[in-house]
């Protein structure tokens, strides 16, 4: 894979290339972190005098925990964006769209068949389409293991298995509470628009990604 970076005249491709690989090898992973350290990098081996090689080993031996350190401070700060972001668009007029498109199918569903046959039909809908989700992005990451972005990972990271707990693991308790039917519709309704707000967000923040870095 070839970076386009910063510009970095005084070094090669191939040059650029081998310190994007030296971090991946000391386990940074996201493409983006990767960039903005392999821009570091390269201005403080600009300075070095002697053979790339050899400054590259010297300069990855030296700073690895330093480097490791920052990566995982990159990674925190990514969790932190990812997650105003996503309660950011749940703010949004978009999400209260989706919340009320999905009550009414549950609802013209629960007046058809109830609430037993509204819900299994959930459930039923539920089981199948999240593991398709899950094994669509599994797919992506490992297909593109060398470009996946910190801010769109993380949030998959952080909130990618709670509609799950919260469709099947939480069910129980919410079917058993004394409520009227029609807040635990809202209840499912919610659970689903919140996880279709996950992956448009995911897409968006992959998208932006890929335009900044201009990456295929």
């Amino acid at each position: 894979m070839k970076l386009k970076l910063l510009d970095m005249s005084k070094l090669t491709i191939e040059q650029i290339n081998a310190i994007d690989k030296a971090l991946w090898d000391i386990e940074i992973r996201f493409l983006d972190i990767r960039i903005e350290m392999t821009d570091h990098a390269a201005t403080a081996i600009e300075g070095m005098e002697g053979n790339f090689n050899a400054n590259l080993r010297k300069y990855i031996s030296e700073n690895k925990k330093e480097l490791k350190k920052n990566y995982s401070q990159f990674r925190m700060n990514a969790s932190i964006k990812a997650v105003k972001l996503l309660f950011r668009n749940m703010l949004s007029f978009r999400f209260v769209a989706i919340l009320a498109f999905v009550y009414g199918l549950l609802f013209a569903e629960y007046k058809y068949e109830g609430l037993e046959g509204a819900m299994t039909k959930f459930i039923l809908l539920s089981a199948f389409a999240l593991p398709v989700a899950w094994l669509y992005f599994g797919y992506i990451a490992f297909t593109r293991q060398k470009k996946q972005f910190s801010t769109a990972e993380r949030l998959l990271g952080c909130f990618g298995g709670l509609a799950f707990v919260f469709c099947f693991g939480l069910r129980s308790a919410v079917d058993k509470a004394e409520i009227e039917d029609t807040s635990k519709l809202l209840y499912y309704a919610f659970i689903i628009s919140f996880y279709i707000m996950v992956i448009i967000t995911y897409r968006f923040l992959t998208k932006f990604y890929k335009s900044r870095y201009q990456v295929a």
